[in-house]
């Protein structure tokens, strides 16, 4: 055990640095109070972000008022905090688990495999407990607030959130174990990872929707679910049953509430060790697969070839991408995750029968609201194309090996364009496999269609422009395993809001536009040029950029 602390204690001090803030603090403190002021200017700039998710919790929680169910807001928080961390689980622990640098070393050590995988399943945990605090704090407040809630209550709130990240975890672990198990004497194991990750989560999407959408239809089984607050409750909590312990444990009190919580820790530590338990025997086996490469030892042909240089690096990109599977999960998801929502009318259940659904369905059939229907759902795509972290890690992903860029004889004008063209070409293809689901599942018109797949390729570009610079400017190459070059780089974060941020004015300028009457094929000319004229713009400064760029890695 002991050692197993000691493992534990190095792996944090590796992860986040502690040393080093210890030494900045002694030695260095201009660093110091640089990285300071950088982490409270993040923190400032979600404030933002929380105090829209705490306004929309409040509705929550006053509409579940108005149901005798205030203590639904805790239910809706843990179900969007599990399902955070549920869905993207798989990539992190494939990332932090089986595909991190230190793998072959800690298997060297004269430790259980157990124990190393515990020791590395804690750090994932540890890293996941700012999104379980960031969902969780403002409706456990919110509730607290309204039902006049005692220190008991916060103290009891504190841990079900310490455990709320178990179970997401230990699930897309046990999926992560087999899936490695499975493939580790393959020689497309990258391939297979892959597909079977992106398979993962898009069951657990239609999984949770298939749940979400059984509610009854019958009138009377339904008034009578909303005057029972544990049935309201429970029904909501379909969509990840441990949310309903967490609601139970904070708004049952006395023994209930207590009853509740040892289901729910004892269901999480139960989870845990039974993964542990399987980890111990094929933990080792799976991760250590990842590091062989297989052999070929009979003849084979050499053949040169000629490509202009930007396809070439286009070409390679994509081929990293491929060949790891953390990559691809991160980076191609999207590819399948924006199609599949707007499939989702087409699937029976209460979805298609969302408000804001049948708004849409309305547009379609109104005459003379093409043009609204345009700038909407081409919105709608752009917003999901951009979920896409390729084109703002560009740079960080090549880590230490970012002196192979440098050194070879390509300028910088030419290697910016080839990685922004493999980074954009992922959100365009998410955009052209969307806008066709969309025409199916809206019946859309041809001609509309393609109004809409045209507007989406123009606005794509300025955003992922912008985002590569930003990774472009300051890229992070130091990093341990191919997941903290991805989920863990600031570049992320900012290239996404800022791509948010741009996409939000091409659509208020489109609102404008049409607030004059315009024919929609006047509109779609006009936002056309304009979009035209501001991707001509950022590619230009993209180009201009490029050395400087360049030049700042070096130093």
């Amino acid at each position: 055990m002991r050692k197993l602390v000691s493992l534990i204690k190095v792996q944090l001090n590796a992860r986040y640095g502690f040393s080093y803030v210890r030494y900045n603090l002694k030695h260095d403190r201009k660093t110091f109070w640089k990285t300071t002021g950088l982490g409270l200017a993040i923190l400032v700039s979600l404030a933002q972000v929380a105090g829209l998710y705490t306004y929309f919790m409040k509705l929550i929680c006053e509409a579940g008022a108005m149901l005798n169910s205030p203590q639904m807001v805790i239910t809706a928080a843990s179900i969007i905090s599990g399902l955070s961390i549920l869905i993207p689980g798989i990539s992190y622990i494939l990332g932090n688990l089986f595909l991190a640098k230190d793998t072959e070393f800690l298997s060297s050590l004269p430790l259980p495999q157990g124990s190393i995988f515990l020791s590395k399943f804690m750090i994932v945990l540890t890293s996941e407990y700012p999104l379980a605090l960031f969902f969780m704090l403002p409706p456990v407040i919110v509730y607290g607030i309204s039902a006049e809630k005692g220190v008991l209550y916060y103290i009891l709130a504190m841990v079900c959130t310490l455990f709320l990240p178990l179970m997401p975890l230990v699930i897309s672990t046990f999926v992560a174990l087999l899936l490695m198990r499975i493939v580790s004497r393959s020689k497309r194991r990258e391939l297979i990872t892959t597909v079977s990750s992106i398979l993962f989560i898009i069951l657990i999407i239609l999984g949770q929707n298939f749940l979400i959408s059984r509610m009854p239809e019958n009138k009377n089984a339904m008034a009578e679910i909303l005057q029972n607050s544990e049935a309201l409750i429970k029904l909501i909590g379909r969509a990840f049953p441990p949310s309903v312990w967490v609601t139970k444990t904070l708004s049952a009190g006395g023994f209930e509430s207590f009853i509740n919580l040892l289901y729910f820790i004892l269901a999480s530590a139960g989870s845990l060790a039974l993964v542990y338990f399987l980890a111990s025997a094929i933990y080792q086996k799976g991760a250590a697969a990842q590091l062989e490469t297989g052999s070929y030892t009979g003849k084979r042909k050499l053949s040169y070839g000629v490509s202009h240089p930007v396809t070439a690096i286009f070409k390679n990109e994509w081929r990293i991408l491929l060949r790891t599977p953390v990559y691809a999960l991160n980076s191609l998801t999207v590819i399948f995750i924006a199609p599949l929502i707007m499939l989702m009318p087409l699937f029976r259940g209460n979805f298609a029968k969302d408000p804001d659904l049948q708004f849409l369905y309305d547009l379609v059939a109104k005459e003379g609201a093409q043009s609204e229907l345009l700038l909407i759902v081409a919105a709608i795509i752009v917003f999901l194309a951009l979920i896409n972290p390729a084109i703002s890690t560009a740079f960080s992903r090549e880590g230490k090996n970012i002196w192979i860029l440098r050194s070879i004889p390509v300028e910088p004008e030419i290697q910016v364009m080839g990685k922004f063209l493999a980074g954009y070409s992922i959100s365009l293809f998410a955009s052209v496999v969307t806008a066709v689901v969309a025409m199916l599942s809206f019946r859309l018109s041809v001609p509309l269609t393609a109004m809409i797949l045209i507007l989406c390729m123009l606005a794509l570009i300025p955003p992922c422009a912008v985002s590569l610079y930003i990774d472009l400017l300051r890229p992070k190459l130091s990093w341990n395993n191919p997941q903290q070059a991805m989920k863990q780089n600031m570049n992320s974060l900012y290239g996404m809001l800022l791509s948010f941020l741009i996409t939000s004015l091409f659509v208020v300028a489109g609102y404008w536009l049409n607030k004059l009457n315009l024919n929609i094929y006047v509109l779609f000319g006009i936002l056309a040029l304009l979009l035209s004229a501001v991707a001509a713009v950022s590619i230009s400064f993209l180009k201009k950029s490029a050395k400087a760029g360049y030049e700042k890695i070096e130093a």
